[in-house]
C-alpha cells in the first residue's frame, strides 16, 4: 500500500442485510490506500458468503476470516493487531463511510503526522440510510468543535467510526474493552487518549452511525450507558462531572427511546 495507509477492520455477525452497503461505502472512497479486515464471529446468515464476494473481487486489499470469538471487542482487537497501516479504525458492519471521508482523514494526516489520532463529525441514520437524530447530531458536533476533554468527559460526543488512530497510538493506549454483552466501549480509549492529546478535528461528516431494529446500539443502551458511568467515574472524581455525564446519559436514554424502531 501506499503511505499514509488506512487499516479498516469490520467486526461482523449475521449482519447480511448490510455488510455489502458497508464494503461499498469503502470501496467508493476517491482514497485508494486502504486494506479491509474483516474479523466475522462465525455468521449464520450468509454474511461471510457476501464477504467472500468481495474477498475475491479484491484480494489485493482484503483480509477476511470466520471463527468463533468472544465479542465484538474481541473480534475488534483480533483485527487491529493484522492492521498494517499507519492509520487505524473499526467500523461496524452496519455503518458506513460518507464519501472522500479518506482523503480528509489522510490529509489531516500529513498536516499532522505527531498526532495520536483524529475524530470527524458524524451522523446518525436508520435501517433504510435515511438521517435520524438531528438534534443529538448538532449537539455533538458542536461539541466535537469544541474539542475539550473536560466535554469529552461529560458526554462521549464522538462519533466512533470518524475516529481514526494512528497505529501506535492504538499499540500504546490499546486495546479496546468491552462490557459482558459485547458492546464496545471504545469511551474508555477516548479517554486515555485525550489525557495526552485531544483528537485533531475532521470537520467533515465521515460517517453514518446505523440505529436499526436488532442491533446492540438499540438494544442494549442501558446496560452500556451504565458501563459508560463507571468508566468515567475512573477517570475523574468532579462531582460538577459526573452529574453532568448522569445527566447527558438521561438524555441519550430518551433519545433512544424515540428513534429507536
Amino acid at each position: 500500500m501506499e503511505k499514509p495507509s488506512i487499516s479498516i477492520v469490520i467486526p461482523s455477525y449475521n449482519k447480511s442485510q448490510f455488510i455489502g452497503i458497508t464494503l461499498d461505502s469503502i470501496l467508493r472512497q476517491s482514497c485508494r490506500n486502504f486494506e479491509i479486515i474483516v474479523q466475522d464471529g462465525g455468521s449464520t446468515d450468509g454474511t461471510f458468503d457476501i464477504v467472500r464476494k468481495y474477498a475475491r473481487k479484491y484480494p489485493k486489499i482484503f483480509n477476511i476470516e470466520s471463527k468463533r470469538d468472544n465479542g465484538q471487542t474481541s473480534a475488534i482487537n483480533i483485527g487491529l493487531k493484522k492492521a498494517k497501516g499507519e492509520i487505524v479504525t473499526y467500523i461496524n458492519a452496519d455503518d458506513v463511510y460518507t464519501q472522500n471521508a479518506f482523503s480528509e482523514v489522510v490529509k489531516m494526516y500529513s498536516k499532522n503526522p505527531d498526532s495520536l489520532w483524529f475524530a470527524g463529525r458524524g451522523k446518525v441514520i436508520e435501517s433504510s440510510g435515511k438521517e435520524i437524530a438531528k438534534p443529538s447530531t448538532l449537539y455533538k458536533n458542536f461539541l466535537l468543535s469544541l474539542n475539550s476533554r473536560f466535554y469529552l468527559l461529560i458526554t462521549n460526543y464522538l462519533s466512533q467510526p470518524s475516529v481514526f488512530l494512528t497505529k501506535s497510538a492504538y499499540q500504546k493506549y490499546g486495546p479496546f474493552t468491552g462490557i459482558n454483552n459485547g458492546t464496545v466501549m471504545e469511551y474508555s480509549l477516548w479517554l486515555k487518549l485525550s489525557n495526552v492529546s485531544m483528537p485533531i478535528v475532521v470537520p467533515k461528516i465521515l460517517s453514518g452511525f446505523r440505529i436499526s431494529s436488532g442491533n446492540i446500539s438499540s438494544i442494549a443502551y442501558k446496560n452500556t450507558l451504565k458501563e459508560d458511568d463507571n468508566i468515567v467515574r475512573k477517570f475523574t472524581k468532579n462531582k460538577f462531572i459526573l452529574f453532568m455525564h448522569k445527566f447527558n446519559n438521561l438524555m441519550r436514554v430518551a433519545t433512544i427511546k424515540i428513534i429507536s424502531p
